[in-house]
């Protein structure tokens, strides 16, 4: 059984088998450390019984660079998509989520995107939003039954 648990630095080293993947974007080592600096709670692993690193996430809370709009903001109403189409609340941001080939299908990816939601709902988010290859299929119906 695999538990979510806080990624630390040392993960780093760690990891591997998860970006051993052409859909998955790997990054420098001091983009992962200001991650850590940055959004430490948005930042985890899934760990194994035996240690390893089966899946990692990591997310960063954000706002528009567009200024606010009027009080209170109500995204369902057509006035602020017509009068403001480019602003966003502040929400949560899924930056990369990856499941180690032989560790898929296992339901790691919905629980590492659950746990970044339970933050950005204690951090007061709108919403969870994030990027995805449009060649990843797996990962479009994950979110499109993730909702």
């Amino acid at each position: 059984m695999a538990n979510v648990r806080p990624m630390t630095p040392m993960d780093l080293l760690r990891f591997n088998p998860c970006n051993l993947d052409h859909l998955t974007e790997t990054y420098n080592i001091g983009f992962y450390l200001d991650y850590f600096t940055r959004w430490p709670q948005l930042c985890k692993v899934m760990e194994n019984e035996s240690g390893q690193i089966e899946a990692y996430i990591l997310g960063k809370l954000e706002s528009s660079p567009y200024p606010a709009p009027i009080e209170p903001y109500d995204p369902n109403l057509k006035i602020y998509q017509k009068k403001f189409p480019n602003y966003l609340p502040w929400h949560a941001h899924i930056t990369c989520l990856t499941v180690a080939p032989a560790a898929r299908r296992k339901g790691f990816a919905t629980k590492l995107s659950e746990a970044l939601e339970v933050v950005g709902d204690e951090q007061d988010c709108w919403f969870v939003d994030l990027f995805v290859r449009v060649e990843n299929e797996a990962a479009i119906q994950l979110y499109k039954r993730m909702g």
